[in-house]
């Protein structure tokens, strides 16, 4: 990618740093919590009847495949902004994975009716994460206008 477009992407790549720093602080937080007895700590506040049985592996596995992609995030802000290494490919795995596994938690949690019973803190992740759709849809048009 050339120069001054790295440049014009560069506050969302920092916004997506920061943002995956975030989510591997709260996912850690949240480890924390279930291993001390809380069974849905923040970010998986639970529907009003709880999260039923087979819910917390599906988080689990879902957390696991999160913990990948926010790695790979990091790891590719670090290059881009502080070593001025730009690779697209990282970049683009590490949003996919990203988009996906917010889908995947979207259409998880949405119809249990945990978002109606915690619209603030739901809402509010998805606030947090349209930038990254943002960059994630710059990035692929300026792959596929090479």
């Amino acid at each position: 990618m050339q120069i001054k477009k790295i440049k014009r992407l560069k506050p969302l790549i920092i916004y997506y740093g920061l943002l995956q720093t975030l989510h591997l602080l709260t996912l850690a937080y949240a480890g924390l919590m279930i291993a001390g007895g809380d069974p849905a700590p923040f970010p998986i506040l639970p529907p009003p009847g709880g999260w039923v049985d087979q819910t917390m592996p599906f988080l689990f596995g879902l957390a696991g495949t999160d913990l990948i992609g926010i790695l790979l995030g990091i790891l590719f802000a670090y290059r881009a902004v502080i070593k001025k290494v730009f690779n697209s490919r990282l970049a683009l795995l590490s949003l996919t994975i990203f988009i996906t596994g917010a889908i995947v938690f979207g259409a998880g949690t949405f119809p249990s009716g945990a978002w109606a019973a915690h619209p603030v803190a739901y809402w509010i992740m998805v606030v947090l994460f349209l930038p990254s759709v943002l960059l994630y849809v710059l990035l692929i048009k300026n792959e596929t206008n090479k």
